[in-house]
């Protein structure tokens, strides 16, 4: 959990395994940042403890399962810290104002 000075939450994540038994050495992860909190880093930093939490949980890769293809910022930001593109899966996510777009399926080993 990510607080601000004050002891206020301002963004979560969970880490899991992606799939039950032989795909339980690959992880999946999800993060929340708060809209106040969005743009000063915090999602940068909640990913880089999770690779972190990740190693030390004894994954091998990380898996993100949709990665929204109108979401810039964290496609940007997910290649940035070393995630590739490994699949599209087309008009897989109902955007509330642009209709069905495609969604991403993003890779990365963490055991390197």
């Amino acid at each position: 959990m990510a607080r601000d000075p004050s002891g206020a939450i301002i963004g979560t994540y969970y880490l899991k395994p992606n799939q039950p038994g032989l795909g339980s050495h690959v992880c999946n992860c999800g993060y929340v940042v708060s809209d106040r909190a969005r743009g000063h880093g915090v999602a940068t930093l909640m990913c880089v403890h999770s690779q972190q939490e990740a190693v030390r949980l004894g994954f091998r890769a990380m898996q993100y399962n949709l990665v929204v293809s109108t979401n810039d910022g964290a496609i940007r930001l997910w290649k940035k810290l070393g995630f590739d593109i490994v699949g599209t899966l087309p008009g897989a996510f109902r955007h509330p104002r642009m209709g069905f777009v495609d969604a991403f399926v993003m890779f990365k080993r963490v055991d390197a």
